[in-house]
């Protein structure tokens, strides 16, 4: 299940954006993100503690902010701003008025139906022991003392806890009445009272009172829980004051003059000196950067649509292998892969610079492995978009690497970068991904040579740096190929020829099941390959795509092999008991299922393709005229593939092959006449159906493929054992 859902999350990103100009807008703004220039900390990267490599001097007199100390002046001065409490100076009298009117509600006579309106108007729960206590005063006799204890409160500002008193540090607080926010005054903290020390003071006045314990526990009991705090923290006043506070404190600042020492060499960087470098790096930062990087992105933006429209009319419309949109989001995947290495390249170089200055500057530049989107280009596409790319990549690297050597990066990447594509087009393998890097590093020893050479720079320890790195440029380029092919594959579903190859391996799982499952599908599968890649090969078509396609193209028959009459070893053909009809669905369904396998294994696009192509909208003869002879009177469309017809070369030379290779098992040590007759015919048939109106075959390379289909029958029949009568019709429905 895990898997599964991996694979739609894949299959969903490899084909998110099907309109290629959406696809190219997000490609430009991310490049424009990347173009964009970033903080200040890419001039002096020095942090706190750091030894200063050389003596850094200011450039310019300017004030600079100590946002430390300004920080610390802003929390004193909040720190002792007073608090704002709320104060409602009619809390106590509105107690007393909701007293008397609970009072007025006790009916003697019907005690239980007032209780519960009783407590309520007071807001408190109901309290069956309390209410009948009550009940055995007179209703004045209760009210009068209750007033008598809650008056003596009034003139204390009570809070409903210290600890909201305490929790600031100022000693005064700000009393601001609810009825008139306007009037307010500034109180000392111990001028406040809390809720307990309230109740306290209301308890001592009603004991003053009167000496009837009883009566005064009832009235006590009654008012305790009614006792409640008339100042309230105003935590938004509070926070707005102190925010307006804040912005009246002057932040502090010191003055760096022009030419004065930021840091000595050798000195150890304090915050101060840090404060400054950062200072200087904004400045730094501010010269035209914005303009720069604008005019930075035009000129690459205007690059590639230059050369991308280059290659879409040279070439890329007549490649049905690889759709446009794909083509287009591999190349942005690549491209902006290889802009974050030369990003990341660069900033180690000026990290380094600044931490180990003896350290030679374009060591890191000549580092780069550069050639890295121009392998992958070549492996997954073709050498003509690699070479576009490597132009593109070298014009990069001069627009973004932050170098001395700027004037020699194009000339220095842009043939690396041809070398390492020409040197993987001669083997297209993973031994051969690492021989590419390897020719790329022997043609930046011999560019940097030549460079030292121009500039008259003796043999030394910096040469020796940038022709190190230089080496590791192209091996590092290889390994990340190496590593990062596989994952471009399975995202893009794409198959090149080194997937090809892993894949046209007899001991792949998928083949070795064909072989067990279906063995006579899997004898038909390895033929019909020899004959497809004899054929690419002799009208330049992909041989290697033929091959493999061939090998994959009736995959499908795994599900229901013995409804296959190359599978049928007993004798026993299923098709006897079934409609001609349901027959040719099961036929049919063998593509379906073969798709199926091929996106699970996910074999690529190129083979899924030869998969639901090989056999074109054909008719299956066989059940469409056992159908009218049990006069059935079929629909043609019903005893057709669905589809698509070949739209490639391979495909089409594959779909010949499939039925040459079938039908010929009617054959029995033909004379080489016989065999071009036989297969022309095939071809013919073919051609007049319609199902190679959609490839690019045309007539001269039907009659090349003729001639290769029939050295190969010639070499199979030489030593051929004739076939039993059952496989004769074996074209009928393969």
């Amino acid at each position: 299940m895990k898997k599964k859902k991996i694979d739609d999350i894949v299959d969903s990103i490899a084909v998110l954006v099907n309109n290629k100009y959406i696809v190219a807008a997000i490609f430009f703004l991310i490049v424009g993100f990347m173009f964009f220039p970033k903080s200040s900390t890419t001039f002096y990267n020095l942090s706190v503690g750091d030894v200063a490599p050389k003596t850094i001097r200011s450039s310019v007199s300017m004030l600079v902010e100590d946002k430390e100390a300004t920080k610390r002046k802003i929390e004193e001065a909040v720190r002792n701003l007073p608090p704002v409490f709320d104060y409602d100076s009619s809390a106590i009298n509105n107690t007393i008025n909701s007293i008397g009117k609970a009072l007025s509600i006790i009916d003697k006579t019907k005690p239980e139906t007032t209780m519960d309106k009783f407590f309520k108007t007071l807001g408190l729960k109901p309290h069956k022991s309390l209410y009948l206590r009550i009940l055995r005063y007179k209703q004045d006799v209760i009210f009068s003392y209750a007033k008598i204890a809650l008056d003596s409160l009034k003139s204390y500002y009570i809070v409903s806890s210290t600890r909201q008193l305490y929790k600031f540090p100022s000693q005064t607080i700000i009393i601001r009445d609810i009825k008139n926010p306007k009037n307010e005054k500034t109180l000392n903290k111990n001028d406040a009272i809390d809720v307990p020390r309230a109740k306290i003071i209301a308890y001592n006045k009603l004991k003053s009172v009167t000496d009837d314990i009883a009566l005064r526990n009832t009235v006590w009991d009654f008012i305790s829980d009614l006792i409640l705090p008339n100042l309230t923290f105003n935590s938004l006043e509070t926070k707005k004051r102190q925010e307006e506070e804040a912005k009246k404190i002057n932040h502090v600042f010191f003055k760096i003059s022009k030419g004065e020492i930021i840091v000595r060499s050798g000195d150890i960087i304090t915050s101060t000196d840090y404060l400054k470098l950062n200072a200087l790096n904004s400045i730094k930062q501010q010269e035209n950067v914005y303009e720069k990087s604008i005019a930075k992105l035009l000129i690459f933006i205007i690059i590639t649509l230059l050369l991308y429209r280059a290659y879409i009319v040279s070439k890329a419309k007549k490649n049905k292998m690889l759709k446009e949109n794909v083509i287009i989001l591999i190349l942005g995947s690549l491209v902006i892969a290889q802009l974050s290495i030369f990003k990341l390249f660069s900033y180690i170089s000026s990290l380094i610079t600044y931490s180990s200055p003896d350290f030679p500057k374009t060591a890191l530049i000549f580092g780069i492995p550069f050639v890295f989107a121009p392998i992958m280009t070549a492996v997954m596409v073709d050498f003509e978009l690699a070479f576009l790319i490597s132009i593109l990549m070298s014009v990069s690297a001069w627009l973004v690497v932050d170098s001395s050597i700027n004037s020699y990066l194009i000339i220095y990447m842009f043939i690396g970068s041809v070398v390492s594509a020409v040197g993987i087009l001669k083997e297209k393998t993973r031994a051969g991904i690492i021989k590419a890097g390897l020719y790329a590093s022997v043609s930046n020893i011999i560019i940097i040579s030549i460079f030292y050479i121009f500039n008259g720079t003796e043999l030394g320890k910096p040469m020796i740096f940038d022709l190190a790195f230089g080496v590791l440029s192209g091996v590092l380029s290889s390994i990340i190929v190496s590593g990062v092919l596989p994952v471009f594959e399975y995202v893009f579903n794409v198959t090149t020829d080194i997937k090809l190859l892993e894949l046209g391996n007899l001991n792949n799982p998928l083949l070795k099941e064909l072989a067990i499952k279906a063995p006579g599908t899997y004898h038909h599968s390895i033929v019909v390959s020899s004959l497809a890649e004899a054929a690419a090969s002799s009208v330049g078509a992909n041989s290697l795509v033929a091959k493999v396609g061939s090998y994959y193209h009736d995959i499908g028959k795994i599900r229901k092999p013995m409804y296959f009459v190359e599978n049928q070893t007993d004798g026993i053909n299923p098709h006897d008991k079934l409609k001609p009809s349901i027959s040719a669905l099961i036929i049919k369904n063998h593509v379906k299922y073969g798709l199926e396998i091929a996106k699970k294994h996910r074999l690529g696009s190129c083979i899924m393709d030869i998969i639901t192509q090989h056999h074109g909208t054909s008719l299956i003869k066989y059940f469409y005229a056992k159908a009218k002879e049990n006069g059935q009177n079929p629909k043609e469309e019903d005893f057709r593939y669905p589809g698509p017809k070949p739209q490639t070369k391979e495909s089409g030379i594959v779909m010949i092959a499939d039925e040459v290779e079938a039908a010929s098992k009617t054959l029995s040590n033909p004379t080489t006449a016989h065999l071009e007759e036989f297969v022309r015919d095939i071809t013919n048939r073919i051609f007049l159906d319609g199902q190679l109106d959609e490839c690019e075959l045309t007539l001269k390379d039907l009659n090349l493929i003729v001639d290769s289909f029939v050295k190969v029958l010639v070499g199979i029949f030489h030593h051929r054992i004739e076939y039993p009568e059952e496989e004769k019709n074996a074209d009928n429905y393969n």
